[in-house]
């Protein structure tokens, strides 16, 4: 336990939890590592937040644990406040190699902070530390892409959308507007993406942003239309614009969606 004491300030409940469930965790030899993250982990928990760790298994008990679709899961026993409970996410070894070498932003931004708190493997600390770090080789092509998309789903979709009254398409766009537009800016800043729930909140601690944004993307989603959508598409695009033409950003939105699955596994959304 001599690892959770070295650890950083945390409330005291939220360290008792912590020990509980490592002590529960470690009898298990399968049980390879246990390693902090979320809200504890980057210091902005609140008194009733919720204990987030990874649990690092052994590869055949990852593979028991995928087969029975458990590799997210609650304890509830382990908790020492009210309403507390350990929010699980089961990983093995190569998910943190992988990790480190080419995981995504928000599979990166998981590991902000993060401790490890039991380990049997050497220098896992070392491994761990790689992870949260912004890719800056995928900067360029980050900030051009979502630039591209930016400009189709403003100047084109939308105007489409509208002139056909597809109120589906209206609300996709002004989604995926706010989206891409906020990428944008944290890639600009060098800023890791956490997920769609920190969007908002990450832009916001952005050192560079374009003016209300944040006030300008809740009166889009709000309340999506053409004219609302190229106002907002603007503003963005007056703070950093990649200069492409509509043919470019055609064929980039092309290649990043219609022709994506050439090179991986389609999306949920597009299988």
């Amino acid at each position: 336990m001599s690892t959770l004491r070295r650890m950083k300030e945390m409330y005291e409940h939220h360290r008792q939890t912590l020990e509980k469930l490592v002590g529960k965790l470690e009898k298990d030899p399968s049980c390879l590592a246990v390693i902090t993250s979320g809200s504890v982990a980057q210091g902005t928990a609140k008194e009733t937040s919720d204990v987030d760790v990874h649990l690092v298994l052994t590869d055949e008990a990852y593979a028991e644990y995928d087969r029975d679709h458990m590799l997210s899961y609650l304890d509830r026993e382990v908790s020492t406040y009210e309403g507390g409970y350990a929010d699980i996410k089961v990983i093995n070894l190569r998910f943190l190699e992988l990790a480190a070498k080419r995981g995504n932003e928000p599979t990166r931004y998981a590991f902000t902070g993060s401790d490890v708190v039991f380990s049997r493997i050497p220098e896992l600390n070392e491994l761990v530390a790689r992870i949260p770090v912004y890719p800056e080789e995928s900067r360029d092509r980050n900030l051009r892409d979502f630039c591209a998309h930016i400009f189709l789903y403003a100047f084109y979709f939308a105007k489409e959308a509208a002139r056909k009254n597809d109120a589906y398409v209206l609300a996709h766009t002004a989604s995926n507007l706010v989206i891409f537009s906020g990428r944008m800016i944290l890639a600009y800043n060098r800023m890791l993406f956490p997920s769609h729930k920190g969007l908002l909140d990450a832009v916001d601690a952005a050192e560079a942003k374009p003016k209300d944004f944040r006030k300008l993307a809740a009166e889009l989603l709000q309340s999506p239309g053409a004219d609302k959508s190229m106002r907002f598409a603007a503003k963005v695009l007056a703070f950093y614009n990649h200069g492409l033409s509509f043919e470019q950003a055609l064929g980039i939105y092309v290649m990043n969606n219609e022709r994506s699955w050439i090179e991986q596994s389609p999306s949920l959304q597009d299988r």
